[in-house]
């Protein structure tokens, strides 16, 4: 009976973790890396020293969308095909030259935003880093310092930016260390502090690649700076919404520093994403790069957020109004399919534990009665007359 009862909880334990199956990184080696190529003509589309599985997607800086469709994980190699061609969301012109204006008068964004009636009490931000002890060889000596890695200067760097954009932003630079399987829950419990004691707009996880530096390198305005990389978690109810602050920072970038944003990676992880609607992950530059170029990207990015966060930057295609965000599509797709997931896990438990506890030979009979109490659960369904 003992032996049963240890069969059945565990039987329960691993239909109930089914969800959570992926991990939420890939702790390969360091210097090991996917490489995803374009099925069309094996050219290369990206590298990422994130785990890459089938059905990831890969906004491209261009704009195009792939889809993964193979995936030899042995060999650190993907195949992506062509989807579509994506329009970002539409910005009000007019609201973005005033930004450009104030950023080239030397007024600053702060100032532009107060003219805007935009009340500083809710222009905040939540900053940290899951992985805190990631770093850049080449000015920290090392990719990795345990206690707190170089990324913390970078994120150091964004939080300076915000605030001399007229932003309430707040770094906590709690060490999740090490770098393994639980970095991502240890450093959930700083980013729901962060959401409970400070009502942030937007979460930001700042992290750095370890892809090869030339995949980062690029120029602003003519000084050299390191490419973003957008992280978008698609296993949590908030993924249209997060998606959709990744497409509006994007949209910004694009406009504002060309060559600054990188490329979106839609990866299947969480990313504790499903805490907040504007969650984002930042890749700020790579190991083997120096990392004054990853900080100055650091700043820039900061106008850009600030901009799209906060200016009333979008219109809405609707109506041609313009707001901080146009409306998210399908914001309850996630919940929904979590639900469904939920209640397909929770039958397969019962029906395994009727299995199990009869021996395979009242199961049937328990399996009426289990339906019968069930369906008193959910309430009788009036028949239409």
């Amino acid at each position: 009976m003992r032996s049963k009862r240890f069969l059945i909880v565990l039987l329960i334990l691993l239909l109930t973790s089914v969800q959570f199956a992926y991990a939420d990184d890939w702790y390969g080696q360091y210097g090991n890396y996917f490489t995803v190529y374009n099925t069309k003509d094996n050219s290369v589309l990206f590298k990422t020293a994130r785990e890459v599985r089938q059905g990831d997607q890969y906004l491209s800086a261009d704009n195009n969308m792939y889809k993964v469709t193979r995936v030899n994980s042995r060999e650190q190699r993907a195949y992506a095909e062509f989807i579509e061609q994506i329009t970002l969301p539409t910005i009000n012109e007019d609201v973005f030259a005033q930004f450009q204006d104030a950023l080239r008068s030397g007024e600053g964004l702060a100032m532009i935003l107060e003219a805007q009636a935009q009340e500083q009490e809710n222009r905040k931000v939540g900053i940290y880093c899951t992985h805190s002890s990631e770093s850049y060889v080449p000015t920290d000596g090392t990719e990795s310092t345990e206690g707190g890695g170089g990324i913390l200067q970078v994120a150091e760097r964004l939080k300076a930016g915000f605030e001399q954009n007229g932003v309430n932003a707040t770094f906590d630079n709690t060490s999740h260390d090490p770098h393994d399987a639980g970095a991502y829950t240890r450093s959930r419990r700083t980013a729901a502090q962060l959401l409970r004691e400070h009502q942030p707009t937007s979460l930001i996880d700042v992290h750095r690649d370890a892809i090869p530096p030339e995949e980062y390198t690029t120029e602003i305005n003519g000084e050299p700076a390191s490419k973003v990389r957008l992280v978008v978690g698609g296993r949590n109810q908030n993924f249209s919404a997060n998606e959709e602050t990744a497409l509006q920072a994007k949209a910004v970038a694009d406009k504002m520093y060309p060559g600054l944003i990188k490329d979106i990676f839609y990866a299947q992880g969480n990313y504790n994403q499903d805490l907040t609607p504007r969650a984002m992950l930042l890749e700020m530059g790579t190991a083997e790069q120096d990392r004054a170029l990853p900080e100055k990207s650091a700043t820039l990015f900061s106008e850009v957020l600030t901009t799209a966060f906060f200016g009333g930057t979008f219109t809405d295609q609707t109506d041609g109004e313009t707001e901080s965000a146009r409306p998210i599509r399908d914001t309850n797709r996630g919940s929904s399919r979590g639900i469904i997931v939920t209640v397909l896990i929770v039958g397969a438990a019962a029906l395994a534990f009727l299995f199990i506890s009869s021996g395979g030979k009242e199961w049937k009979s328990k399996l009426g009665r289990f339906k019968e109490e069930f369906n008193n659960f959910l309430g009788r369904v009036r028949r239409k007359k």
